[in-house]
């Protein structure tokens, strides 16, 4: 009930807010300010034809160009998505390649064992793994990047794993110059980068060649990073055909420092509890990209692609043998688009029609190490088929309804998926056998309006499904009879794990009330039935999976940006997260319950409780200021609200802080000279963004207790670059 007054007010207040900025007349703005810049924005497109604009898009989107990231110095896509309204970082792995991505309730993560439910696309290449929904973020080239989509909510363009939204990630090509580009950066805590980039034309061709080599110690003991990547576009534009093909390979490792027990925490936060977890993958991806005009209105746009992945991950373990695992994926599909702009009872329309199909070969094998000896533990493989269709059409159905010159437009879309597990067992034949076939499939549906008053006013409502099937290692790992060591392979469970199905409802709007102001404010629900969550249960370091009943997130998302004269620009946010188990549930817990004194310890979750590692409140600030025209100074700055520890589902326990951190910059450019000057943490704040409970120690009874991952302190990153 709550819940559905919290729309129905937003969306009111939103409409009238809309209907008041189309009635004002714009005149010239006050002294000391100017007009923002036209820009046409366009919504993002999974395989980018000819987008629609924005105001024809019932949803909420945010676009960062390349540029912008390269300028602020960002270090990974993580650090380039924490300025966006409601997008918060956790660090569970205690090194800077691989924080947790965070918002409207959702995860993106490298983690195994978090629900997931945020999809990443690179060049129309989904690339979540096939194994547990997870993302490597460092395999990601954020140095190449063209530019940076953050679509909320469920997309049928998108598909599944897509609860919370998608990013979509788009790759730099050659351009009608040539250059070579050395650029260098340097760091606090011994980081290092090295990067020599050569693009432009040929003919009909263009090429962008790029080799990025970065390390750095880390502030932590044992917290090193190694990332090395070569990226390669080949570009054709020929009269109606516009073609590329890319090729990526990254090889990193990436030692993994993890959480500390409470008490060594606060005795010295630099130190590793449990020195020598790192993560190895190499990766190799090949993407074609094809778009075709077929008639005067038609396009088509073909996305192939052929990847594999060979990742190593070891684990100590304090109260058992440590794990070092192995797992391969081959992977191969592609996507066929079809968009045709036409007119329907002679009014514009857009028609997108699409298949995709992708094939995943998995491989895992886990090995058990103690005193020098590996024993095999479990070797699981799974040959994955995912199909789907889809189709969304976006309708002008008229103007001038209630003022003159508005328009309203209605988008209808529908999407099938289809997913089947083959999943074997080649491990040890004295435990119980892993095996079968799970088939998942679902049609979700969307519809959404958007009424658009003036060019400068938009408002829109959607309602939309999503879809998540368990993934591989999800369905290995659902028994609580046989917990994971570190979620790798265990027992298939019967039957087996449901799908995660969404219900999500959201009413926003875009405004520009003054020339020199733009708003956009969001207020959404999504309802999930059969949340799968990952459950550790005392004194153990694994886990198995298990639905959970019904789980919501829902919230309000507003943010302003201003420009004032032709020096400052402003940004400010707030959004306020609700995300919460609706249905009583009993899951098992690594911290000890009352009556509880030994392993496994069980917690009584209440409808209502909040759902771990969520804050309910995130406001974020920025400004720029263009000292010269060679010269921008910045400072931008986040408070983060309390957050739940994740095994305290039951909300009894000590929250994780607020915190507050500042960051400050400066850029140069100067003709072919760009340079810039990134504070992290400038106030030095000491403060965690992740917690969780375990034992500290080897000996049987040690005391369960918080482990908690502490920030970085105040750092300095410093990079130049030269454009010949």
């Amino acid at each position: 009930m709550r819940a559905a007054l919290l729309l129905a007010l937003a969306g009111a207040g939103l409409a009238m807010a809309v209907l008041a900025a189309a009635q004002e007349r714009p005149g010239n703005p006050p002294d000391g300010v100017i007009q923002l810049p036209p820009v046409r924005i366009l919504a993002p497109a999974r395989l980018p034809g000819e987008p629609l604009p924005l105001d024809h898009v019932p949803g909420s989107v945010q676009i960062i160009s390349g540029d912008t990231l390269r300028g602020r110095g960002v270090v990974t896509v993580q650090d380039a998505l924490v300025g966006l309204p409601g997008v918060t970082l956790g660090d569970e792995q205690g090194n800077r390649a691989q924080p947790d991505v965070t918002f409207r309730g959702f995860q993106a993560t490298s983690v195994t064992g978090v629900p997931q439910g945020i999809s990443v696309f690179v060049d129309g290449v989904r690339v979540n793994e096939p194994t547990v929904e997870e993302v490597n973020f460092d395999l990601i080239p954020l140095d190449d990047v063209e530019r940076i989509e953050l679509i909320r909510g469920p997309s049928v363009l998108f598909g599944r794993n897509t609860l919370g939204g998608s990013l979509n990630i788009l790759t730099r090509r050659g351009g009608d110059t040539h250059e070579i580009v050395p650029e260098l950066e340097f760091g606090s805590f011994g980081r290092q980068k090295y990067r020599l980039r050569a693009s432009g034309p040929a003919g009909p061709f263009d090429y962008y060649v790029a080799g990025t080599y970065s390390e750095e110690d880390g502030w932590r003991d044992v917290s090193a990073v190694r990332l090395g990547r070569l990226f390669a576009k080949l570009g054709l534009s020929l009269g109606d055909t516009d073609a590329t093909l890319s090729f990526q390979r990254a090889q990193n490792r990436i030692e993994q420092p993890g959480s500390l027990p409470l008490s060594d925490l606060r005795r010295d936060r630099r130190q590793n509890f449990t020195g020598g977890d790192f993560f190895a993958p190499l990766l190799n991806l090949v993407t074609l990209d094809v778009h075709q005009t077929v008639a005067e209105h038609a396009r088509v746009s073909v996305n192939g692609f052929a990847r594999t992945l060979d990742a190593e991950q070891f684990n100590v373990n304090l109260i058992g043998a440590d794990t070092r695992s192995f797992t391969r994926t081959t992977t191969a599909g592609g996507t066929v688009q079809l968009d045709y702009d036409g007119r329907v009872l002679d009014r514009p329309n857009r028609l997108t029609v699409g298949l995709d199909y992708v094939h995943h070969d998995v491989g895992a094998k886990v090995l058990e190490e103690e005193s020098g000896v590996a024993s095999l533990d479990s070797k699981v493989h799974d040959d994955q088929h995912a199909f789907a269709i889809y189709a969304q059409d976006s309708l002008d159905l008229g103007g001038d309804l209630l003022v003159p010159g508005d328009v309203l437009v209605l988008t209808t879309a529908a999407r099938w998926d289809w997913l089947r597990h083959h999943i074997g067992d080649f491990g040890p034949g004295n435990g119980p056998r892993v095996g079968g076939i799970s088939t998942f499939n679902r049609v979700n549906p969307r519809f959404g309006v958007n009424y658009n008053p003036t060019k400068a006013a938009s408002v829109y409502f959607t309602f939309a499904q999503g879809f998540r099937p368990p993934a591989f290692l999800e369905l290995t790992c659902a028994s609580p009879g046989t917990v994971c060591p570190g979620l790798q392979a265990g027992v298939a469970p019967d039957p087996p794990l449901k799908a995660v199905k969404a219900n999500h409802y959201e009413v926003g709007a875009r405004v520009s009330p003054l020339p020199w102001l733009g708003l956009e404010l969001a207020a959404y629900r999504t309802d999930l039935r059969d949340d799968i969550f990952s459950v550790s249960p005392t004194g153990t370091t694994g886990l198995f999976f298990q639905n959970v009943g019904a789980t919501r997130r829902q919230g309000l998302e507003l943010a302003a940006d201003a420009r004032v004269d032709t020096r400052w620009d402003l940004r400010l946010s707030y959004t306020y997260t609700e995300a919460t188990f609706r249905e009583d549930v009993d899951l098992a817990t690594p911290r000890l319950t009352p009556g509880c004194v030994a392993s496994p310890c069980t917690q009584r979750v209440r409808a209502g409780s909040d759902l771990p590692l969520i804050p309910r409140h995130r406001l974020g600030a920025g400004v720029d200021y263009r000292a010269t025209p060679w010269l921008t100074l910045w400072a931008a700055g986040a408070w983060v609200g309390a957050q739940r520890l994740r095994g305290d589902e039951a909300n009894v326990e000590r929250t994780l802080d607020a915190y507050g951190v500042v960051s400050a910059g400066a850029r140069l450019q100067v003709k072919a000279f760009s340079a810039f000057v990134t504070i992290n943490n400038a106030l030095n704040e000491q403060y965690e963004t992740f917690g969780t409970f375990g034992p500290n120690g080897k000996r049987a009874g040690t005391p369960i207790e918080p482990f908690l991952t502490p920030a970085p302190p105040l750092h300095v990153d410093v990079g130049l670059a030269y454009r010949f």
